[in-house]
């Protein structure tokens, strides 16, 4: 059967409907694609790197207007030329080895260089080429981006001065310093060098400090200290002994800091030499007890026999004149009271200067009369209880913790207004720990000073390589402990 003339022309026209449809789409398609060629051009050229394409001589292929403007050429006199001309050439060699592992490798390869711009002006680059196979000739070309360094080596020199600037105040500084790593040490002055008494730093690296420190002398607050994940500070340092290399044994004074970086395991230890200052405090304190005893002694052998003779003579002549006049009797034996109270005032005095005679439990003995003393003339309750296992040893050691004693209970009674205080003296572990809790008002947590007579108990606790510390105790109250290794009181050094 013939198609009919209006069927066949209708399908014509259907056609060209449709092939006007799909070249109204074409020339939009390639309207679209000339822009993006267009907007890509743009980018290409205008981008804050440069872009070159070399092939395997290292001739120009491609290159944007950043990088002509890097060269300070133009960019038609660039194309199809060596780019090795425009390479510093103290860096020409660098150049070569970048093409010859380009040819090599399949992946990306970086190198910095120099390039000349103008006659005499460079430019530091970093250069990043990629081998890929250029679509229109087959061959195989390397994209390359230029970057310019020159910020990147500015801030990388300035870094590298202060870090040199740095490493010499370390060097210089009088102090050893010290980084320790997961507990290990990784970097040590020379100071840190002497201090541990060591050959040069490699005898150092690698060690525990810990290790270092005496065992029995506050080595677990050291080693708190040391912990990186501890966010407390210590307000005045800590005090320990270090065993330098051949067993001498150095006083010195710790102070540590977390590092604030992407490490969180590494802390800075800053460590002195203190020996001749803690030699010379002990001679000083030694002089002092001395100088105190032999007042005392003085004042016993001497004032206090005089106004104990005073006293019987007044008391004489008070039964005398009860025959001849009451009135001056009685006169005379109020001379007499009075002379017997001021008696007892310089007895209590002596006794306070030397309170401490190391002849069997003299420290025990001590601290009793001292609770029996202070009930008496505070009109408070002050008790005393002792380890049976406690026994007596070095009697600097005990004058020592005497000292602590009378200051923890003055401060109680005049500033906490005490009215009961319990003394306790206890043996656990080979720790020898005194207790002083109060009913008081309590020690304030943030005090807004401290007085002298707690730096005067905390060095005394030092002293005997001991820890003091002084808390609430309870709801009210004060507790004072102050904790040493119970050897301390046979072997004192």
């Amino acid at each position: 059967m013939k198609r009919r003339p209006h069927s066949r022309s209708a399908s014509l026209e259907h056609e060209l409907k449709t092939l006007q449809a799909k070249n109204t789409e074409l020339t939009r398609l390639l309207r679209s694609l000339d822009e993006a060629r267009s907007t890509l051009a743009d980018h290409y050229d205008f981008a804050p790197i440069g872009f070159v394409t070399l092939d395997e001589k290292g001739c120009v292929r491609e290159i944007n207007l950043t990088t002509a403007r890097i060269l300070c050429r133009e960019r038609n006199h660039l194309l199809g030329m060596p780019f090795l001309p425009h390479v510093q050439k103290s860096d020409c060699e660098v150049f070569l080895a970048h093409l010859r592992q380009c040819r090599k490798s399949r992946g990306k390869v970086i190198s910095d260089m120099s390039l000349r711009t103008g006659r005499t002006g460079t430019v530091p680059v970093e250069m990043r080429s990629v081998p890929v196979i250029d679509p229109h000739s087959g061959a195989t070309v390397y994209r390359t981006a230029i970057t310019d360094i020159t910020e990147r080596l500015r801030a990388r020199d300035a870094l590298r001065r202060s870090e040199e600037r740095y490493r010499a105040v370390v060097e210089l500084s009088p102090d050893g310093v010290f980084i320790q790593r997961d507990g290990r040490v990784i970097l040590v002055n020379s100071a840190g060098v002497r201090l541990v008494g060591a050959q040069n730093a490699d005898d150092i690296i690698g060690r525990r400090l810990l290790d270092l420190m005496r065992p029995d002398f506050q080595k677990p607050r050291f080693a708190a200290l040391l912990d990186p994940k501890r966010y407390e500070k210590e307000p005045d340092g800590l005090e320990a002994k270090l065993v330098r290399n051949g067993g001498m044994t150095i006083d010195i004074e710790i102070a540590a800091r977390r590092l604030d970086n992407r490490d969180d395991s590494a802390v800075l230890v800053i460590a002195r030499d203190v020996t001749r200052r803690k030699d010379a405090e002990r001679q000083v304190v030694a002089i002092s007890e001395r100088e105190q005893a032999r007042f005392g002694q003085d004042l016993h052998d001497g004032l206090c026999q005089t106004l104990a003779g005073a006293a019987c003579l007044a008391e004489s002549l008070h039964h005398r004149l009860r025959k001849i006049d009451a009135r001056l009797a009685t006169d005379a034996e109020e001379i007499a009271s009075i002379v017997r109270n001021s008696t007892h005032e310089a007895r209590d005095m002596a006794y306070g200067l030397f309170p401490v005679r190391m002849e069997g439990n003299g420290l025990t003995s001590a601290l009793q009369e001292l609770a029996t003393d202070v009930s008496r003339r505070a009109h408070i309750h002050c008790a005393f209880e002792c380890d049976a296992a406690f026994v007596g040893g070095d009697g600097a050691v005990a004058t020592n913790i005497y000292r602590i004693a009378q200051e923890a209970i003055a401060n109680a009674v005049k500033h906490g207004g005490a009215k009961l205080i319990v003394i306790r003296l206890a043996v656990n572990n080979g720790t020898t720990t005194l207790m002083l809790e109060d009913d008081g008002r309590g020690f304030p947590s943030k005090p807004k000073r401290t007085g002298m007579g707690l730096h005067t108990m905390r060095y005394r606790a030092s002293m005997i390589g001991g820890l003091l510390d002084i808390r609430r105790s309870g709801a009210r109250g004060t507790l004072v402990t102050c904790s040493f290794p119970t050897q301390k009181l046979s072997r004192f050094k």
